[in-house]
């Protein structure tokens, strides 16, 4: 809510100062540059009545500025719009986003006004000052020091010093003065052009959350058991500490589900999924130790980032040495170890249609169906080469259930021990011998299935969304991949022979592109495709792995197998990739396949992967065979239920999930609309440095879509002397308390006390599903309050309530009420 400003009050008393400067800068902007830094001459009747109106706004009292500066700002944009040739040296409608009044030298010093924008501008003559907050010595002060600080800089090559008697940030937008943040308040100009000081909640600032974030901290010696609440502290360190306080009566099912099968977990943003699914790891240890021994279970995180994240928890209840991975860490190390004398080095960036080709679910189809072929291959030799001895073709039958290398390897043992004529045997022997080799070369395989039109166009032939044109790309591209680095030209002296361009002669990356938009470098600037993986490749060989050699065979014979296996964020996996971690699960003895034990953790809503043709978890189970039981969790614990609704509103009824429930209350989200990035920052600056200093132990995130806008506000926030302040890149993440500023695609399946959305604008977040997916997940990371940034024209995903009134709250009947909603709610702030 708001209070009118009380007359001839020290509020009333800066906003006409406010109001007063601002119409003196905008009749200055609006006469625009005159040449030669000449003295203004009134050139127009419209410049004549802005110089007439700048004196009248300087010498008004505070009851007649309100009409005088409406009329300004009505001739100003007129001025501007009909200025002709003559450019206005400053941005119109946003001239300036912050004031400081400064004294230099002692008591009797002059003062003197000095405004920050995103571009200089000086007059004196005028008494007009704007500096570019970027670059300016002087903006420093802004920065650095609060009202009433005593400053001492270095200006010019000489040392100033003084006194802050004023400081504070405006925002202006479309022209018009809306809103004057001071230390003696905040100051709002309402629909009907009167102004209010903010109370309350309308005061934006950052609060309510210290300690609420941190979950309940293990005590000694109580770690193993579940949902034992260990008493609330408050954590300077952010990593996730052990909380099965929190787990509720239909988590606790989940958990405690029967230890053979695939159980799916369908839970929202902060629902507590993997939660749920590091509980089931320490769940089945704790059930049965013997089959479910830590070394034998395996976790698979999407992130470095959170594979830290969650690695205090399996210990801290009891459970010590289950792996936690990243898929593509896996991935890598357990090729390598299958086929040692595979490719080391990767490419950085493939192009997109041959990623979507090598994940599309179809590809399952086609390494079954190679396999299938080689295996016919292999039977119509046998038969050719013993003729009339139906007695091989029978035992080759008999052996059907086996993959193909063993199935070989019987086939020649009981070869060996036939009573066959001996030229019958030797010769099969050798057909043998041949095949066993040629079937365990999974490298050829993969590279001739790649270079293979027809057995691709057979195998993606119903494939609507895969065309001709695709297949064509992705087998030039392997062949690339195929083909060995050109050698380097060495001349007589053995020195490398460089061309023109100063490139090795005969080095790849001097090459053209490969005739569709692609670098031939591959994106490392080195030899580009030429003797790498991509990524994507491995889930391919390890499958080839897994249907030629019947598992994880290593090729000194040792299989590699887990007795459990946990995936988490599974939504960004393909079909094919889930199929290898599923088949690396032992069958317990004497059950059938569908019996493996694995727990997929994941939220259709928050997809950061759109090349994997994720279309719901029942097409998944189908693509990989598996049958599974899928339970949703609707409560969210982390989000308020105020974020959980933006984030609904965000995703829209196409993609949003069935109606979840939030536990709790919290702030109302605030969209903050700015003029430029150094507006954003300077407001940003002030209210992160009074966040850190009441609660030192909050963790805040600054998010980004690019790491160019990242790169930017982290740099004003520096400048800004915002403490504990981070710029983070990828998977760096320290989890201590601070602002972070990073990219939103970094932060998925973590949390923060506090987040704020920066350049949430309609070109850095579209109305796209990918879009809305990212924003989606940017939101849900806010434990406590969400604040989103706008610097252009706001995304067309912001809601309409969020753009009209700037905030977004929801009532309690929109919180689940019942008991076990509260007491969630109790535990995670700490009551």
């Amino acid at each position: 809510m708001g209070n009118d400003v009380p007359k001839n009050s020290a509020a009333e008393a800066i906003i006409t100062e406010e109001e007063r400067l601002f119409g003196q800068v905008q009749a200055r902007i609006a006469l625009g540059d005159e040449p030669n830094d000449g003295p203004m001459v009134a050139a127009s009747d419209i410049d004549k009545d802005l110089l007439s109106l700048r004196d009248q706004i300087s010498e008004a009292r505070a009851e007649d500025l309100a009409p005088l500066v409406e009329q300004m700002t009505r001739l100003a944009a007129l001025r501007g719009r009909l200025g002709g040739s003559r450019t206005l040296p400053a941005d119109i409608n946003s001239p300036y986003f912050a004031h400081m009044r400064l004294r230099e030298g002692g008591a009797r010093g002059k003062s003197r006004d000095v405004l920050v924008g995103k571009r200089g501008f000086i007059d004196r003559a005028s008494n007009v000052q704007i500096v570019d907050w970027r670059n300016a010595p002087v903006s420093r002060i802004y920065y650095r020091y609060e009202e009433g600080d005593d400053y001492e800089e270095e200006i010019a090559g000489r040392r100033v010093e003084g006194v802050v008697e004023a400081r504070r940030n405006l925002s202006i937008a479309v022209g018009k003065l809306r809103r004057i943040g001071a230390p003696q308040g905040t100051f709002i100009k309402d629909a009907r052009g009167n102004w209010v000081q903010a109370v309350g909640q309308l005061a934006p600032v950052l609060h309510g959350g210290q300690g609420k974030a941190a979950r309940p901290v293990a005590v000694a010696g109580r770690g193993g058991k579940l949902g034992v609440h260990h008493g609330p502290n408050v954590r300077a360190d952010k990593a996730l500490p052990e909380i099965a306080a929190l787990i509720d009566r239909e988590q606790f099912d989940l958990i405690s589900q029967p230890e053979s099968g695939v159980v799916v977990i369908q839970g929202g943003a902060g629902s507590g999924k993997t939660t749920v699914a590091l509980h089931r790891v320490a769940y089945l240890n704790f059930a049965d130790g013997r089959r479910f021994k830590a070394q034998n279970m395996l976790f698979v995180v999407p992130s470095a980032a959170l594979s830290r994240y969650v690695a205090g928890v399996l210990p801290a209840l009891g459970v010590h040495g289950v792996p936690v991975v990243t898929y593509a860490s896996w991935a890598r190390s357990t090729r390598l170890r299958l086929l040692p004398d595979s490719p080391s080095r990767y490419n950085d960036d493939p192009p997109e249609v041959v990623s979507r080709i090598k994940k599309h679910p179809a590809m399952l189809r086609v390494l079954a169906a190679l396999a299938a072929r080689q295996a016919r291959e292999v039977e119509a030799d046998l038969r050719a080469v013993a003729g009339g001895a139906d007695a091989v073709g029978a035992e080759w039958a008999r052996l059907d259930g086996r993959a193909l290398v063993p199935r070989i390897q019987a086939t020649l043992s009981w070869v060996r021990r036939s009573e066959l004529p001996a030229p019958v045997r030797v010769a099969l022997e050798g057909v043998l011998r041949r095949w066993r080799v040629r079937a365990d070369d999974v490298l050829t395989d993969w590279a001739e299935l790649f270079t293979d039109p027809v057995a691709l166009a057979e195998g993606f032939e119903a494939q609507k969304d895969v065309s001709v044109r695709d297949l064509e790309r992705t087998m030039a591209w392997v062949k690339k991949q195929i083909t060995p680095p050109a050698p380097v030209a060495i001349d007589e002296d053995e020195q490398v022979v460089e061309g023109a361009d100063r490139r090795p002669v005969g080095d790849p990356a001097g090459r053209d592109g490969d005739g569709y938009g692609v670098p031939h470098d591959g994106g490392d600037g080195d030899d580009g495709p030429h003797g790498k993986m991509d990524d994507e490749d491995d889930p391919i060989l390890i499958r080839l792995v897994q249907l030629k050699r019947g598992g994880l065979v290593l090729p000194d014979g040792e299989e590699l197998s887990w007795n459990h296996v946990a995936v988490d964020e599974a939504q960004d996996r393909s079909a094919l990739e889930v199929k290898v971690l599923v088949e690396a699960v032992k069958v317990p003895e004497g059950a059938p396949p569908d019996q493996r034990s694995v727990t997929i953790a994941g939220d259709t809503a928050q997809r950061l992967v759109f090349d994997n043709n994720f279309t719901g978890w029942e097409d998944l189970l189908e693509q990989t065979g598996q049958p599974a039981l899928v339970r949703p969790l609707k409560l969210s614990y982390r989000s308020t239920a105020e974020v959980m609704l933006l984030a609904r509103e965000i995703l829209g009824p196409e993609l949003a999930p069935a109606e979840p429930l939030a536990a709790r209350h919290g702030e109302p989200v605030e969209l903050h609309e700015f003029g430029d990035i150094g507006e954003a920052v300077a407001f940003l600056g002030d209210a992160l440095r009074n966040l850190m200093a009441r609660e030192p132990t909050a963790s805040c995130a600054v998010l980004a879509r690019h790491p160019e806008q990242a790169d930017a506000y982290y740099d004003g926030l520096r400048r800004a002397e915002v403490p504990a302040l981070r710029r983070v890149r990828r998977d760096e993440f320290t989890f201590a308390a601070g602002v972070d500023v990073t990219e939103t695609t970094n932060v998925k399946g973590l949390e923060f006390d506090y987040v704020v959305m920066v350049d949430v604008n309609a070109s850095s977040y579209p109305d796209a599903a990918w879009s809305r997916h990212l924003l989606h997940i940017g939101v849900t990371r806010a434990a406590h309050q969400l604040w989103m940034v706008s610097t252009a024209e706001p995304s067309t995903l912001v809601p309409a309530a969020l753009r009209d009134g700037g905030r977004m709250g929801v009532g309690v009947e929109d919180v689940a009420g019942d008991a076990a909603a509260t007491d969630a709610a109790d535990a995670a702030s700490g009551r």
